[in-house]
């Protein structure tokens, strides 16, 4: 049986600098239409118009207006992950800085900007189950925290077990992502970067006060799965 071509996907990729163009156009098309009316509004009839193309040039590219989306939601994400890292690479030089605020101000700006598009894209990539890709910029700052001349031990991030920078990097990220989503929810990203080091601080404290006096826990059990019928 033939396979049915995925629908997440460009139908074919652009290889010729008028076809990359066209291609680019159509998603910075879908990005302002996203950013202003959201993505209630959007269709491809209105993106083909906002591009100044045909109709007939869109789907010459992609097979419907989910794999737009998931195209555009992609190429933002991309610009996410560069800005993360410009800013982590600038933090060197802000020497009051704790490395606690450079990773959350690396974070905040890199999902800042054009919020109402981001929101809507990331909440695209969530229902399409592309975690994935999502925790790309998660795992970019772990890495970051783990290389040792970024003089981690000022924050006691060194002291940290696996399973707590696991819980204090995706409760970080998880809420500056709620706010690019909420379109900042009437929150300044200064306000965010304060609230969020005081969350981060009072939390490596907490885990490292009572590293050698954590209460017992009952052993975890895991839920039944439900069977297949």
């Amino acid at each position: 049986m033939a396979q049915k071509p995925d629908s997440h996907r460009m139908r074919r990729t652009p290889r010729q600098q008028r076809s990359r163009h066209a291609v680019e156009t159509i998603i910075e098309a879908t990005a302002r239409l996203l950013e202003s009316g959201g993505i209630e509004t959007l269709t491809t009839a209105r993106i083909a118009e906002q591009a100044g193309y045909g109709i007939g040039t869109l789907y010459e590219y992609f097979p419907n207006k989910n794999a737009i989306i998931i195209t555009t939601a992609q190429r933002e994400l991309d610009k996410v992950i560069r800005a993360i890292q410009k800013s982590l690479a600038q933090a060197n030089a802000e020497d009051t800085t704790t490395v606690i605020q450079k990773v959350i101000r690396a974070l905040i700006r890199g999902f800042g900007g054009r919020q109402r598009l981001r929101g809507a894209l990331l909440t695209t990539m969530i229902v399409q189950g592309r975690f994935s890709e999502l925790t790309a910029p998660i795992e970019m700052i772990i890495e970051f925290l783990r290389q040792s001349d970024r003089g981690i031990d000022e924050d006691n991030l060194s002291r940290l077990n696996p399973e707590q920078l696991y819980v204090l990097t995706r409760a970080v990220t998880g809420a500056i992502r709620a706010w690019s989503m909420e379109g900042g929810s009437g929150i300044s990203p200064e306000a965010l970067e304060v609230e969020l080091v005081r969350l981060a601080q009072s939390y490596i404290n907490s885990a490292i006060s009572g590293e050698d006096k954590a209460p017992a826990l009952d052993s975890f059990e895991a839920l039944p799965t439900r069977k297949s019928e």
